[in-house]
């Protein structure tokens, strides 16, 4: 069974590189410059993990991770940004989001957490 990974985020250079490095190490990747076409992706496709980026210009990440989980409860999120969130803003444990990355990160720390999330078994 192939693993599918979303990737959401507004920037094209980050987008691009995700897409590329996730296509290298054998991953299904859908990808969405924000989160207009959520929906639909997720009624054509199950994602085992989603990579959002915290800082999108309608919704900040952790609404779309939230109708994300609404959407497909299964999918494991990890949020990225450049910047850390305030205290108030990191998600709780339990929350919709299960690993928080700061930007910038080697491909060898997504593919490691990607791995994680999405063991081999599980694919």
């Amino acid at each position: 069974m192939d693993s599918w990974i979303l990737v959401i985020d507004d920037d094209p250079g980050t987008l691009e590189a995700l897409v590329a490095i996730l296509h290298r190490a054998g991953y299904q990747v859908v990808s969405l410059s924000g989160n207009a076409g959520l929906e639909s992706a997720c009624r054509d496709q199950r994602f085992q993990v989603a990579v959002v980026d915290y800082h999108l210009p309608v919704f900040s990440g952790l609404e779309v991770a939230r109708q994300l989980k609404r959407l497909q409860p299964d999918c494991k999120v990890i949020l990225i940004s450049s910047e850390l969130p305030s205290l108030a803003e990191l998600p709780q444990p339990g929350d919709v989001v299960d690993r928080f990355l700061a930007k910038p990160f080697s491909k060898d720390v997504i593919l490691e957490v990607i791995s994680q999330l999405c063991p081999p078994g599980s694919r």
